[in-house]
């Protein structure tokens, strides 16, 4: 007779579904949220993992001189969860920035010193989020976020010099232009079309 092995902790699905539809996880008090597609929501969360199952709450107290990246990022998250806390923010975009800068810790390093991050490293960041998305608009999220973190932190006088942000510049959006018939190609297609397809054919002309 065969028998059934018996699931493990482990082995269970970390999600939970919320009533609105997203899939969340409560984490040291907080609950998270990572979507409402069941395969994204946990790669969200698999991504994310380290930093929110961390020591967000170090045992040093930064100071200008001496901040790391990781004490930055916990400060500016905790300011977005409060954001997130008071209807002010979004949690898909909390989640978005969670994210995003955890990649930002894991290329730089958690412990960097602020004041060792060059505008090269930046630059080199930038690099390897443009191989990791085809997308122009996900690379400019990444760069939003990141850019975010050292304004706020030297609005907030958290930081009284930050790296060279303005260095690095956002992805270019190609627009591509719209392609349009002239008189004589109109006219071609006039003669060539039924009547529902002229109607449409100077309906769009009219509309050009």
């Amino acid at each position: 007779m065969k028998t059934l092995k018996r699931k493990t902790r482990s082995d269970k699905f970390p999600l939970t579904r919320h009533p609105t539809g997203q899939y969340c996880k409560k984490i040291k008090g907080k609950m998270y949220y990572f979507g409402s597609d069941k395969k994204e929501a946990l790669q969200r969360y698999l991504d994310q993992a380290t930093y929110l199952h961390g020591h967000q709450e170090n045992v040093q107290k930064p100071t200008e001189e001496h901040m790391t990246l990781k004490q930055l990022c916990d400060r500016y998250l905790n300011y977005q969860y409060s954001k997130l806390q008071a209807n002010d923010l979004t949690a898909s975009h909390y989640n978005e920035q969670v994210g995003s800068l955890s990649k930002l810790m894991a290329f730089l390093g958690q412990n960097i010193d602020i004041n060792n991050i060059s505008t090269l490293d930046l630059q080199n960041y930038k690099r390897r989020i443009q191989k990791s998305y085809v997308s122009v608009c996900r690379l400019n999220l990444h760069i939003s976020i990141m850019k975010a973190l050292f304004h706020w932190a030297r609005k907030n006088d958290v930081l009284a010099n930050i790296p060279n942000i303005d260095a690095v510049s956002r992805g270019k959006i190609v627009h591509q232009e719209r392609f349009t018939f002239d008189p004589e190609q109109i006219n071609k297609l006039l003669s060539a079309a039924d009547v529902k397809m002229r109607a449409m054919i100077l309906f769009g002309a009219q509309v050009d």
